[in-house]
């Protein structure tokens, strides 16, 4: 039996609840239901006619009161459309069917452990103080498109901590202020934030850590102010956020730490962040693709992708305004790319720093442009690095590319690069090469390029214009050296440097000025390694002309004593790199001691036993130490011709000690 008290619009409702029609009340003079004649109807109070689904199913009403239905079993839907309940719905604890209130205005919905058979549909509805679903179960979906959802009094605005949803939670167009708390949910569908607008400035705004997302998340042109946490999540296809953004100044914009997706992180056309986007530890099956996205790290890091596993990196055209990109310990199993993308300074000016990563791909960094340093070390690149055309500014450290203790299995090409800082290829194995063609280097009064300890096969050190700066080669090991002399810079150092093949093959008049622009204490070394190749080329008489140049120049160097006993030598013998030198000499003073014994026969030391007296012989005699023609014995000059005869003889012994010296030298050097 109906109430006695049921007004005219209770009345229609009560004689449709039996076979589930509608109530529309649009243009009624009367709207208001009472919400205990809803809560009757819905708990048996009206038997449902045979063969018929009975359900409240009602339009355009004004529900009055509290509708509390805690710990109730229901086994009607409720669906209502246009309607306004001025109190909350309480369904906490309740087992129901599907619960429809579309286009609706409702204070609350407190639904925490509820059991919705069905879909639980808020489509368009005004929840003026928030939802609480916490640890239920919902085993048709939750449908959110287009509502407005106001902060609880627990602060949240969605509360789903722990909710099961099998289906999807579709949240397009949703407009909340207050987070959005799905910590440890369970959703097997789709999570759609599409064109959502949720906000919580400064603190949590969308809480999925340890959740359980099977479909993945679409955040296309999603808007979100505070943090969005995913730690931990595990979700089972991409994380769509093309067109986003996301804004948490000062802090994390989006915190994934060790999460799992087995999609890919979609993050392009347009998404716009500011704070940091963290990924800590966090598994992509699939890529990253951040191409055209707009990052700022507000204080923070931009990016930071530490200890992250990632198929691969796209980020063509991204741009860093501020803040840097940390990759440290992260491991991308294809290709890295940033091309055109410009990278603004981070802390300590870095702008991307990777240390102890992997790529199994090319790296791509061609026309990438960088007001601050580019630091990749101790890296394993498992291919090219092709890095032509960038423009890297340099940070207050003093490098723009610091590229040290890598193992590079390709190649890496630095082709037209601009950089007004230095660039450091330091300490890296290169199974390929090295390619500098068309670089442009800018660092007057500091170094360049230092290129220090690198293996590779081939430097093509290349520039475009004269290097302003040192090149610095130290203790690198190449097969060839490519380079022009009209590009040679003027201050060099190779100490340790290690080479097969110099092109072009220059002669060793231009290398030397080459040697010369290093500093001095390096060019003993080097003029070795130069005469070394050219021995290997078989241009035996340039090799020569290198190590004699050599000893040239270290003469200034050494103690007065030392120093003209090396004027000696190379007067005389060119230490014994020039040995017709000493052929000359013997030749010059064979003849001026033939000439002047000739005129001047000395006289026998004794008379009828001395031989036959030949200028020539005793000259020569004269000449030869600790051996004997017997002739210089013999015959006894005096005057001039006494004192002409020591300076044979010291002649001799010099030009001896000097053969000795030269030959003993080139023996040495063999």
């Amino acid at each position: 039996m109906p109430p006695d008290d049921l007004s005219d619009a209770e009345q229609l409702l009560w004689d449709a609840f039996p076979t589930g029609a509608w109530v529309d009340l649009t243009g009624a003079a009367d709207t208001t239901v009472r919400a205990e004649v809803i809560r009757l109807l819905l708990l048996g109070g009206h038997d449902p006619e045979p063969g018929q689904l009975a359900a409240v199913r009602l339009r355009a009403a004004t529900v009055t009161g509290r509708l509390d239905l805690m710990g109730a079993s229901i086994g009607v839907a409720l669906i209502c459309e246009s309607c306004v309940f001025d109190a909350p719905l309480r369904l906490a604890e309740a087992v129901t069917r599907t619960v429809r209130l579309v286009g609706s205005r409702l204070n609350a919905l407190k639904a925490p452990r509820v059991r919705i058979e069905g879909v639980l549909d808020l489509r368009g509805t005004e929840i003026e103080r928030g939802i609480r679903v916490d640890q239920g179960e919902i085993t048709g979906g939750l449908r959110l498109h287009g509502a407005t959802v106001g902060r609880s009094e627990h602060d949240a605005a969605l509360d789903g901590e722990g909710v099961s949803v099998r289906g999807d939670l579709a949240c397009p167009d949703l407009v909340t202020d207050g987070p959005v708390v799905l910590r440890g949910a369970r959703i097997t569908g789709h999570f759609d934030l599409a064109r959502a607008r949720i906000g919580n400035p400064g603190a949590v705004v969308l809480d999925i850590d340890n959740a359980t997302i099977g479909e993945g998340i679409d955040g296309i042109g999603m808007v979100a102010a505070g943090e969005i946490r995913l730690r931990s999540a595990d979700i089972g296809g991409p994380l769509l956020l093309p067109g986003a953004r996301l804004s948490n100044p000062g802090g994390f914009a989006l915190s994934a730490a060790r999460a799992h997706l087995t999609g890919a992180f979609w993050c392009e056309r347009g998404l716009t962040v500011e704070g940091e986007l963290r990924l800590v530890g966090v598994r992509f099956d699939g890529g990253v693709h951040l191409s055209d996205a707009r990052l700022d790290g507000a204080g923070r890091p931009a990016l930071s992708l530490e200890r992250a596993t990632i198929g691969h990196l796209d980020a063509p055209r991204l741009t860093v305004s501020g803040g840097e990109i940390r990759l440290g310990g992260t491991r991308v199993a294809g290709e890295f790319s940033l091309v055109d993308a410009s990278l603004g300074p981070g802390r300590d000016g870095v702008c991307l720093d990777m240390e102890n990563g992997e790529v199994g791909g090319t790296l791509r960094l061609s026309r990438l442009r960088a007001e601050g340093e580019l630091r990749i070390s101790n890296s394993t690149l498992n291919s090219s690095v092709l890095a032509s055309k960038m423009r890297l500014s340099g940070a207050p450290t003093g490098v723009a590319f610091r590229f040290t203790r890598n193992e590079v299995a390709s190649s890496i090409r630095l082709l037209k690069v601009r950089a007004d800082r230095e660039i450091r290829l330091v300490d890296s194995r290169f199974r390929l090469g090295i390619d500098l063609t068309g670089i442009e280097l800018r660092c007057p009064g500091g170094t360049a390029l230092d290129v220090s300890g690198i293996q590779a096969t081939e430097l093509a050190l290349l520039p475009g214009d004269t290097v302003e700066g040192r090149v610095v080669l130290d203790g690198a090991r190449l097969t060839v050296l490519r380079d022009l002399p009209e590009s040679w810079p003027a201050s060099l150092s190779m100490d340790g440097l290690v080479y097969e093949t110099l092109q072009p093959a220059l002669t060793a008049r231009e290398r030397l000025d080459w040697v010369e622009r290093a500093p001095q204490d390096q060019r003993p070394q080097a003029c070795d390694q130069l005469a070394q190749m050219y021995v290997h080329l078989g241009r035996q008489s340039q090799a020569q002309r290198i190590l004699y140049e050599r000893e040239r120049s270290q003469r200034r160097f050494r103690s007065p004593v030392a120093r003209a006993w090396s004027l000696v030598q190379d007067v005389t013998v060119g230490y014994g790199y020039r040995p017709w030198l000493a052929a000359a000499w013997v030749a010059f003073f064979l003849t001026v001691g033939t000439t002047v014994f000739s005129l001047d026969h000395p006289a026998p030391l004794k008379k009828g036993e001395a031989p036959h007296f030949n200028p020539f012989v005793y000259t020569l005699d004269l000449m030869l130490p600790l051996v004997t023609l017997g002739q210089k014995y013999a015959f006894n000059p005096k005057g001039a011709a006494q004192w002409f005869s020591f300076v044979l003889v010291a002649v001799g012994w010099i030009l001896v000690s000097t053969v000795a010296a030269g030959v003993t030298r080139t023996v040495t050097r063999r």
